[in-house]
């Protein structure tokens, strides 16, 4: 998954067109940097948001790095728990968004279903406490709970083993789900972890994760 300067403009443009107040602050071989106000008009359990943010987007070129965003306007309070150290947005496990994105990364798709989401689910949380859409927790138990979301699967315990076989061995159905139910991988988990070994940029996500430590 990996911008390149042409490709990256192309989207750029597409997505200008649709957030007007956006423009290029920055272009160079390296990275793309947008910035300006997004207006965030959305609607969800009954609760409205319809406000504007001002944000920062850094595009990172001739790299495998996702594209980035911060909260350039400060509407996000400092002590907001998704958001990183540097101030940039914790959007989604980064392994969900790659997973997500996994037929080609689409700039104005990432806005739509990541960037608005974020803004409103914080809106929600400040007015009622709690987040409308569910919480993901940070380091390896969000990452876990992303492919736990992938193979339908919320023991935690079950994913790791899960990952392991996906890192370590080879799809074979009628042989026993490394979960440990006990039955056939067929008649379990195999139809989510079968794309694992049919599309090696899936299979490249589960690899980097062991790669980084992630996951042992």
């Amino acid at each position: 998954m990996i911008f390149y300067k042409e490709s990256a403009l192309q989207q750029v443009n597409s997505l200008l067109q649709i957030y007007d107040k956006l423009h290029i602050e920055k272009e160079s071989n390296e990275e793309i940097i947008l910035s300006g106000e997004i207006l965030v008009n959305r609607t969800s359990l009954s609760y409205h948001v319809y406000n504007a943010y001002e944000i920062k987007i850094h595009i990172p070129l001739k790299s495998d790095e996702l594209p980035y965003i911060f909260d350039a306007g400060n509407a996000i309070d400092s002590n907001y728990s998704h958001q990183y150290k540097d101030g940039s947005l914790c959007l989604e496990t980064d392994a969900a968004v790659r997973i997500r994105f996994i037929d080609g990364f689409d700039l104005v798709s990432w806005m739509q279903e990541f960037v608005e989401p974020y803004f409103f689910s914080y809106e929600y949380y400040q007015r009622f406490g709690c987040f409308p859409f569910g919480e993901r927790s940070h380091g390896i138990e969000g990452v876990l709970q992303s492919f736990g979301d992938v193979f339908q699967e919320t023991d935690n315990t079950k994913v790791c083993k899960i990952l392991k076989f996906i890192y370590r061995d080879r799809y074979r159905g009628h042989l026993p789900c490394p979960c440990g139910s006990g039955k056939k991988m067929r008649a379990c988990h195999g139809d989510s972890i079968k794309p694992f070994f049919v599309d090696d940029g899936l299979k490249k996500i589960v690899e980097d994760l062991f790669k980084k430590g992630w996951v042992l």
